[in-house]
């Protein structure tokens, strides 16, 4: 093992619950802070997809996600680090192509990284344990967290909120407390009543009913949904900047302890191993359109790192899948938003069914799942030819289907895994299947509910079930495996 170090300045913005605002408030500031020329970077705690792409519509550069369940506490901070500054030490293993002179390059200017939480700060698995919280992740990677308390519909009980915050742990990493929702008249004394706590006030932001981000059924709204985002965002940084304190965020963001980490050379070895020469490089396919947009940016770059080349396609739009595909990435989304456009393009359906029937590895994770299916039902109850490449449909539920982390056991040899070897996983999905697959056994970690899910073969992998790959390393390097295998045998065809 190497231990390196990044220095990073950074905060969290958590808050009470889900719906508090944090997506908001962290876009205000992702805004307000580029506006002032630094060098910002964005993270998400938990397995959200939806809002890191608010991040980036911001940034213009991805945003990453840092969960607890998935990596272990050595690689959260790695990929904290990673992401958010230069590396002081030697190169990341996981990136072999990380070139340190060119990250410090691009970091020389004043930085900061914002973190933002998931759901309330302490709820982690199970909503009855902390591990996997916001609160866990402050504690992994020692960043100061700021608690945005919400003012709606109350006065001075949302002090009483933040004092059960402070309170409710010993160390409750809870540096500092913006106000959401709240009348310009109060924040004086919500001030003076914050600093007899000990906490600093950084600010407040009033009511804006024009700046809101809305939801849908699986989170926010896409950022490419909703009309003139960009003037959403402008007026959103514009309203919300008259009441923060951006000295006093970044004066405690400055306050942050470097990010220390080990760095395994003999991991680092067996990947490079992998990537041999460049013709040896294989193609993976995305699929990365409205319909299937839900991939985590670590699983893209971790798959590039071992030597694989992304090559982004349209199941919506275009007619075939890119040339010299060797694997199929199908990620999650709203192929049942699209159901009607994805039916239409029969050429595209057609291959992709053609390509997996002659053994092209694939993954495809949920509304991915979902196209391979026979039939997708769309919101209206209309059902669409999908891919016909798994015997069964997919139709809309009344109410969440299975939500949260699970483990799941392989019953059989396949693409990812051996027979009794895990994989930490995710699920969150509105629309059902009658058919979801037997090839593993799912279990939760904390209720310990037990069912069966997801399909796995010699060259597929495919359910509800999303994998982050830095939980799940050695299942992206057979994934990897298989891809370059395929390319061999495709070369040697003359395909």
């Amino acid at each position: 093992m190497n231990r390196a170090e990044s220095v990073l300045p950074r905060i969290m913005i958590a808050a009470e619950g889900s719906g508090c605002g944090k997506t908001t408030v962290v876009c205000a500031l992702l805004e307000l802070f580029l506006r002032r020329k630094l060098e910002v970077r964005a993270f998400k705690c938990g397995p959200d997809y939806i809002d890191p792409m608010f991040h980036r519509q911001v940034l213009g550069i991805p945003s990453y996600n840092l969960d607890s369940f998935f990596c272990d506490e050595n690689t959260v901070r790695f990929l904290l680090g990673r992401h958010g500054s230069p590396i002081q030490g030697k190169k990341g293993f996981w990136e072999p192509d990380f070139d340190l002179k060119e990250e410090q390059a691009k970091n020389s200017r004043e930085s900061i990284a914002i973190l933002e939480g998931v759901m309330g700060y302490y709820d982690g698995l199970g909503g009855t344990d902390k591990r996997a919280s916001a609160w866990e992740i402050a504690g992994i990677t020692k960043t100061p967290v700021i608690l945005l308390v919400d003012c709606a519909k109350r006065g001075i009980s949302s002090l009483a909120s933040l004092k059960g915050f402070l309170s409710f742990q010993e160390d409750s990493h809870i540096r500092g407390v913006i106000f959401n929702r709240l009348s310009p008249w109060l924040y004086p004394e919500f001030c003076r009543q914050a600093e007899r706590m000990g906490i600093r006030p950084l600010g407040y932001i009033p009511k804006l009913s024009d700046c809101v981000l809305k939801s849908r059924h699986l989170g926010l709204m896409m950022p490419e949904e909703i009309p003139e985002i960009q003037n959403k965002l402008d007026s959103l940084a514009k309203e919300a900047g008259k009441g923060l304190d951006l000295d006093g965020i970044l004066k405690l963001a400055l306050e942050a302890p470097p990010i220390a980490m080990e760095i395994d050379a003999g991991w680092k070895d067996r990947k490079e191993g992998m990537i041999g020469r460049k013709e040896d490089r294989p193609v993976i396919a995305a699929a990365r359109d409205e319909a299937f947009c839900f991939y985590y940016a670590d699983n893209l770059r971790l798959l590039e790192s071992m030597g694989a080349r992304i090559s982004y396609f349209s199941p919506l739009r275009d007619q075939r899948l890119p040339d010299g595909a060797d694997a199929l990435y199908l990620g999650g989304g709203y192929p049942e938003l699209h159901a009607e456009a994805l039916s239409d393009n029969r050429s595209m359906r057609e291959e992709i069914r053609s390509a997996l029937f002659q053994g092209l590895p694939c993954i495809a994770e949920c509304g991915g799942f979902l196209y391979l299916l026979d039939q997708l039902e769309d919101e209206t109850g209309k059902s669409w030819p999908m891919a016909g490449v798994i015997k069964g449909s997919g139709s809309k539920r009344k109410s969440l289907g299975r939500f949260g982390y699970l483990t799941m056991t392989a019953k059989q040899d396949g693409l990812l895994c051996k027979k009794g070897e895990k994989l930490l996983a995710h699920e969150f999905h509105y629309w059902d299947s009658d058919a979801p697959g037997t090839d593993f056994h799912g279990e939760k970690p904390v209720s310990g509910r037990e069912w069966d899910c997801a399909y796995q073969t010699e060259s597929m992998y495919a359910g509800f079930p999303h994998l982050h790959f830095y939980g799940n390393r050695m299942a992206a390097a057979r994934f990897f495996e298989a891809a370059r295998e395929y390319a061999k045998r495709r070369r040697r065809s003359g395909r």
